[in-house]
């Protein structure tokens, strides 16, 4: 296969033409506004928002596929300052977590590329500047947390008057503040009116400077929508997800531009609005810096030319990724910065020829202009109940997520390798594992796909020596001749333990008398399994979280949770396995 790397491509247009439209002394100011309800905002009559170019934008990801996150305010603003979605900058929620630094933010990108310039970043939420982003703004010229609205607004001000920072961002919080403690009403729509009243200020404090022959870039934006209520956010709803950006310079057919023909139509087609992931590259093409192709930049610049456009997950089986060009041309395809293949810009649409495990980095590229997008084609292969507070789940890809049961979400630092240091002996196993259990507090088994198992002693933190064995009528009674086809196993109440194989069948084995039961394999249908049967092939894993239920994961990354009492599948499942279900397990 012919295999090259592209560096240092540029997104967009020749640096010549960046040069021509970074005028000498371009600015960029970006006004974070948290919470807001777009509707709502534009139900006050603001009249200073009424100054810019505005439009409706989308934030949360797109729903269901890798790139999906929660609508909340650690997400919201890591995607805006960096251009990425949280699969990439690893902010899945407002824990106090340091950002991925292998994709900076704005502060950074900016510092990099002008040394000498002046950054200002002056928030309200202080984790902006002291969690998500702190060696970021270690290169500012200023960084101030903790302010109210109007004093942050009064020190970007003087900070325009003064200095003319080349870059500043500023956080102010009243909307989302109100939102929560009163939902909709009186005082959030006050709040809106607040906002617009600063946002006036600053607007005149640009224009002063615009009339000195400055060329200044303001965009407005905000996090998050909210519910229906107003009271709070998180979800995948349209009210949640519908944000907007404003500007003060009229933008390309990115912004302008609704495309209605996607494959992904929801929440009434929204993802043919521009995403929240654009204002990073929009931001830097104005001050001149060349949008690298290594940089894996979701989002497609506002300013200039575009190329590839809604870069998203496709939902047919037979593509992988659906885009849209209006430009005509061939579209040259990267995975993780190598070349995967070509398609014509009117085909919209790419199935990569070679089948990739784990999460895969690909890149379209159009008359110069890149777009980037991150998969991920990961599973729950297998899973280990392990005890009261913690179990573990064993992905494609030989890693693993330790899962904490009492916070009910991925312990940090997690996938991590399955290795000697992590899971001693069982690093030559670790993508060849398909189920396992634990029968007690001492000793686990994990199966393996070519009809081996393994015992692992969980006081002693190893694989006992002697393992794998074979899985045959000695060591498993009753499982050897399926030993090659199991798929999961779920540890149940009592000595029992149910095997699901992979044609649909199950076996049931008591551990007290160290056998398989009479009668089996069975056919899992609804009558044995209520609610299960229609799914019986597509079970990749299961686990027992505790004596009142048990999970079952299926392909296509949905998950089941069946209710081990009343013994049946619970209503409103399979679900998604994603960031809001099971936060931070790695699919995304």
């Amino acid at each position: 296969m012919h295999r090259r790397r592209i560096a240092g491509i540029g997104l967009g247009i020749s640096f010549a033409i960046l040069a021509m439209l970074a005028q000498a002394g371009s600015k960029a100011l970006l006004v974070g506004i948290d919470g807001v309800q777009y509707q709502k905002l534009l139900a006050v009559s603001p009249v200073n928002f009424a100054r810019l170019y505005h439009v409706p934008s989308y934030t949360g990801g797109v729903t269901g596929s890798s790139l999906q996150q929660a609508t909340v305010s650690g997400p919201g603003w890591s995607t805006i300052l960096t251009g990425v979605w949280a699969s990439k900058h690893h902010v899945y929620s407002n824990d106090p977590v340091l950002a991925n630094p292998d994709f900076p933010s704005l502060f950074k990108r900016i510092r990099d590329a002008r040394p000498q310039a002046h950054i200002a970043s002056i928030t309200n939420w202080g984790s902006i500047n002291q969690h998500y982003f702190r060696n970021d703004v270690t290169g500012n010229n200023v960084t101030l947390s903790g302010l109210s609205d109007q004093a942050a607004a009064d020190k970007v001000i003087e900070i325009i008057n003064t200095t003319a920072a080349d870059f500043t961002f500023v956080h102010l919080d009243a909307p989302d503040h109100a939102g929560h403690g009163t939902c909709f009403g009186p005082v959030y729509d006050q709040a809106l009116r607040d906002s617009d009243r600063r946002l006036g200020q600053i607007l005149d404090a640009v224009a002063m400077r615009q009339a000195q022959g400055e060329d200044w870039l303001v965009m407005v934006t905000t996090d998050h929508g909210r519910d229906a209520a107003g009271c709070g956010h998180g979800a995948q709803t349209q009210h949640e997800k519908t944000a907007f950006i404003a500007s003060n310079k009229p933008l390309n057919r990115e912004f302008n531009e609704v495309v209605p023909n996607l494959e992904n139509r929801d929440f009434d087609g929204i993802y043919g609005r521009p995403a929240q992931t654009s204002i990073a590259p929009t931001i830097l093409r104005h001050l001149g810096i060349p949008l690298l192709a290594e940089w894996l930049l979701d989002g497609v610049p506002m300013l200039g030319e575009t190329g590839v456009r809604k870069l998203m997950p496709a939902r047919h089986p037979d593509v992988d990724l659906r885009w849209y060009a209006a430009d005509e041309g061939t579209v040259t395809m990267l995975r993780n910065g190598l070349f995967a293949g070509v398609a014509p810009a009117g085909q919209m649409s790419w199935k990569d020829p070679i089948p990739v495990q784990g999460e895969v980095d690909y890149s379209a590229i159009l008359n110069g202009n890149v777009t980037s997008i991150r998969l991920s084609r990961r599973e729950v292969q297998a899973t280990l109940d392990w005890d009261v507070g913690r179990s573990y789940y064993f992905l494609k890809g030989g890693v693993y997520v330790r899962y904490n049961q009492i916070l009910d979400r991925a312990e940090s630092g997690y996938p991590k390798a399955v290795n000697d240091s992590t899971w001693p002996g069982l690093a030559a196993y670790a993508d060849s594992i398909v189920a396992g259990f634990s029968k007690d507090t001492i000793i686990a088994y994990l199966f393996l796909n070519d009809g081996r198992y393994i015992r692992y002693n969980k006081t002693l933190d190893r694989v006992e020596t002697g393992y794998p064995k074979s899985i045959n009528d000695q060591t498993w009674p009753g499982i050897g001749a399926y030993a090659t086809q199991i798929r999961a196993a779920l540890r149940w109440r009592g000595n029992r333990v149910y095997f699901f194989l992979n044609d649909g069948r199950y076996i049931r084995y008591d551990l007290a008398k160290d056998a398989a039961d009479d009668g089996y394999p069975a056919f899992v249908n609804d009558s044995n399994w209520p609610g299960l049967g229609r799914y019986a092939r597509d079970i990749t894993a299961a686990v027992k979280w505790d004596d009142s239920r048990g999970y079952f994961f299926l392909t296509g990354r949905r998950y089941i949770r069946y209710n081990i009492p009343s013994d049946k599948v619970e209503a409103g499942y399979p679900r998604m396995v994603d960031n809001q279900t099971w936060p931070g397990l790695g699919l995304q």
